[in-house]
C-alpha cells in the first residue's frame, strides 16, 4: 500500500475528538450541577494543560454531565455507527469526600426518545478506585465497544423497568445514546452529601472509523 493512502488509513481507524475547553469550547455543554448558583466557568489555565472545566456542586455523587437534548455534540447519538470504542476524561478533585468505596464510573443511557427512563437502557462501567483522592490531574480511560453485538467485559446493563438488560439491549442503546455521565460514586453505595470542587479536561471520544 502507498505510505498515504497507509496515513489516511491509519487516521480513519485512530479517530478521536477530544473537548479541551481552550479558547471557550464546551462541545457537549458539559455540567456538574442543574443549580445556576453553582460555579461553571471554563478557566484559561491551570488544566491538563491550558484551560479546563471548573466546577462546584453539593451531591453525594458528582457527575459531570452532557445534558440530554444536546445538540449538535460529539458525546451523544449513535456510538454504533460511529464506531466507539472507548471515552477517558481529566478530573482534578480540588475538594470533596473521601470514603471507601468510591470509584469513577461511565454511565450511559438511553430512553428511546420517550423521555421516560422507565422506557429506557442503563449500561455503567466501574473505572478507577478514588477512595483516597489522587493529587493535581488524573486520567481515568473507560474501554466501550460500540459495535460489539455482546455486552462488553466489565459493562453492565438494566432496563429502565430494573430487570437485566440482554445483549440486545446493548445493541439498541449504543445506536441511540442520549444520556452521558461520568460519576464519582459506583452504584449500590451511600455516600454523604458533600460540597465538590472539581475541574474536567480533555473529554475524549475514540472511534475505530470516521462515520460515511
Amino acid at each position: 500500500m502507498p505510505l498515504l493512502l497507509m496515513m489516511v488509513a491509519v487516521t480513519a481507524t485512530r479517530a478521536a475528538f477530544v473537548e479541551t475547553f481552550d479558547n471557550g469550547s464546551d462541545d457537549g455543554d458539559w455540567h456538574l450541577s442543574s443549580n445556576p448558583g453553582e460555579l461553571l466557568v471554563i478557566e484559561p489555565s491551570g488544566g491538563n494543560p491550558g484551560a479546563y472545566l471548573h466546577g462546584t456542586v453539593d451531591a453525594a455523587v458528582p457527575t459531570w454531565y452532557v445534558p440530554t437534548g444536546t445538540t449538535p455534540t460529539h458525546f451523544l447519538g449513535n456510538y454504533a455507527k460511529l464506531g466507539v470504542n472507548g471515552m477517558s476524561f481529566d478530573i482534578n478533585i480540588y475538594a470533596g469526600s473521601e470514603v471507601p468505596d468510591r470509584a469513577v464510573t461511565l454511565d450511559i443511557e438511553t430512553t428511546f426518545g420517550t423521555g421516560d427512563l422507565t422506557k429506557g437502557v442503563d449500561a455503567y462501567y466501574i473505572g478507577t478506585d478514588i477512595s483516597k483522592f489522587p493529587k493535581g490531574w488524573q486520567t481515568y480511560s473507560f474501554p466501550l465497544d460500540a459495535t460489539s453485538t455482546v455486552i462488553p467485559t466489565g459493562w453492565v446493563v438494566t432496563r429502565g423497568n430494573g430487570k437485566p438488560g440482554t445483549d440486545a439491549d446493548w445493541q439498541a442503546l449504543m445506536q441511540n445514546v442520549e444520556i452521558l455521565g461520568v460519576e464519582l460514586g459506583q452504584p449500590g453505595y451511600f455516600y454523604p452529601e458533600w460540597i465538590w470542587d472539581l475541574g474536567l479536561d480533555n473529554a475524549r471520544i475514540a472511534k475505530r472509523y470516521r462515520a460515511p
